[in-house]
C-alpha cells in the first residue's frame, strides 16, 4: 500500500476527509518555502502538493503565476525542488508529498531521470497539468518503475469516455478540477461539481479531491458532503504574497481557520 492509499484509508477510518495544501517550492525564497511546508502537516494538511515553478503555467492564473516568477527570480529549479521535497522527508516521513507542475522541465532533464528523481526525494505522486491522460498513460510506464503514482486531472467538462479513462489510470486520488479556467480563489463552487465527482465514484473507488478555486472554510464543508479530499492553493499562497512577514504563523493560522 502507498504512502498516499495509508493516508485515505486512516482518514476514512476516523471519518474524515483529506485536506491538500498547494505550495509553490520557493515561493518567496528557497529557506522560507521549505519552512512552510515543513509546518503544514501540523497545522492539519494530510497530503502535501509541491509545486514547480514554470515560465509559461497556461492553468494557473494570477497569483500562482507570480508565485513562480518570484519562485524562479529567487533562483528555484526542478533540482531545487526535488531537493526540497528530499528535506521535508528527512524529517517527515509519513506526510504523502506530491509534485505539481508541467511537462516541459520534466521532459527537459528526462522522464527517467525525473521519476527516479522523484523516488530518491521520497516524492509519492505526480500532476502534470498539461498533458491529456492518454499521454499520462504511457508517462506511468516509467513512473511504476519507480512507484511513483501520477494522478489524471478531470475537468468539469470532461465527457464519461473522458472520466471513465481517467478512472482507468487513475493511482493515488483522481483530481477533479473544479471550475472551467484557471487557478484562482472563487466565491462559490460550481453547481455541476457534485454531479462531476459523482460521475468519477462511479467509475473508479479511487478517491477523488476537487481543487482550482477553493477557498473558503463554507467550501471545504460543501465538499465534505461528496468529495474525498479539497486541494487548496491560491488562498494559501495570497496568505504568503501578503505577509510582509510571519508568513509561516499566518500561513498556519489561515489553514487552521479554514479546518475549524
Amino acid at each position: 500500500m502507498t504512502r498516499i492509499d495509508q493516508t485515505f484509508k486512516k482518514l476514512k477510518s476516523e471519518g474524515r476527509k483529506a485536506f491538500v495544501s498547494y505550495i509553490m517550492a520557493g515561493d518567496p525564497d528557497f529557506e522560507t518555502s521549505l519552512e512552510l511546508v515543513m509546518g503544514l502537516p501540523a497545522a492539519g494538511v494530510d497530503i502535501i502538493e509541491l509545486g514547480l515553478p514554470f515560465t509559461d503555467p497556461m492553468a494557473d492564473g494570477p497569483t500562482i503565476q507570480l508565485a513562480g516568477s518570484r519562485s524562479l527570480d529567487s533562483g528555484m529549479t526542478l533540482e531545487k525542488t526535488l531537493e526540497m521535497a528530499k528535506r521535508v522527508r528527512e524529517k517527515d516521513g509519513s506526510t504523502p508529498i506530491v509534485i505539481m507542475g508541467y511537462y516541459n522541465p520534466i521532459l527537459k532533464i528526462g522522464i527517467d531521470n525525473f521519476f527516479s528523481g522523484c523516488k530518491e526525494s521520497g516524492v509519492n505522486g505526480v500532476i502534470i497539468a498539461d498533458i491529456p491522460n492518454t499521454e499520462l498513460e504511457i508517462i506511468q510506464e516509467t513512473s511504476n518503475k519507480y512507484n511513483i503514482e501520477t494522478i489524471p486531472l478531470v475537468p468539469l467538462n470532461a465527457s464519461d469516455r473522458t472520466v471513465e479513462h481517467a478512472c482507468k489510470i487513475g493511482q493515488g486520488f483522481i483530481y477533479c478540477v473544479s471550475v472551467l479556467g484557471v487557478t484562482g480563489t472563487r466565491e462559490q463552487l460550481s453547481k455541476d461539481l457534485n454531479k462531476k465527482v459523482n460521475q468519477v465514484s462511479k467509475f473508479s473507488d479511487v478517491p477523488v479531491a476537487v481543487g482550482f478555486g477553493i477557498s473558503k472554510k463554507s467550501h471545504i464543508k460543501e465538499l465534505k458532503n461528496y468529495a474525498d479530499a479539497a486541494v487548496i492553493g491560491s488562498a494559501i499562497i495570497d496568505v504568503i504574497s501578503y505577509s510582509e512577514n510571519n508568513e509561516i504563523d499566518n500561513v498556519v493560522k489561515f489553514i487552521k481557520g479554514l479546518l475549524k
